[in-house]
């Protein structure tokens, strides 16, 4: 049976859906966006919500007991397409080793309000 993790360090959905979902190891997250916790606010900075996003799913992958290693792939829902280019120093931080990055996919799409990046992962949690 799939386990819903949360993390009280993220903004809630507005849905009945929860931050991501692990099952037999597999963990897949939800839309993660760069909304502040205290505020429900988005920061008006594209950069200051953007590294909000990024620390939103290594909360949510602390939750879950999981590290940034086991990413397997992450995909980007820009409302920009302009703004994939604020992601690479974030990506290069989190992701130094070139030959140990995940896969990843850039989408374009509509976002709501002032949001202007949604993440969603997946990761593989191995056994300890």
């Amino acid at each position: 049976m799939q386990k819903a993790i949360y993390s009280p360090k993220v903004h809630k959905h507005k849905n009945p859906i929860p931050h991501a979902s692990l099952l037999n190891g597999l963990l897949i997250s939800s839309a993660i966006t760069g909304v502040e916790l205290d505020s429900d606010q988005f920061p008006k900075s594209k950069n200051d919500q953007i590294a909000l996003a990024f620390k939103n799913m290594q909360y949510i992958l602390k939750e879950a007991k999981a590290t940034i290693n086991d990413i397997v792939k992450v995909d980007l829902f820009f409302q920009d397409k302009d703004d994939r280019k604020l992601v690479n120093p974030i990506w290069i931080s989190l992701f130094p080793n070139e030959m140990q990055r995940p896969a990843r996919h850039s989408h374009m799409v509509n976002l709501e309000g002032d949001c202007i990046l949604q993440i969603v992962f997946t990761a593989v949690i191995q056994s300890p």
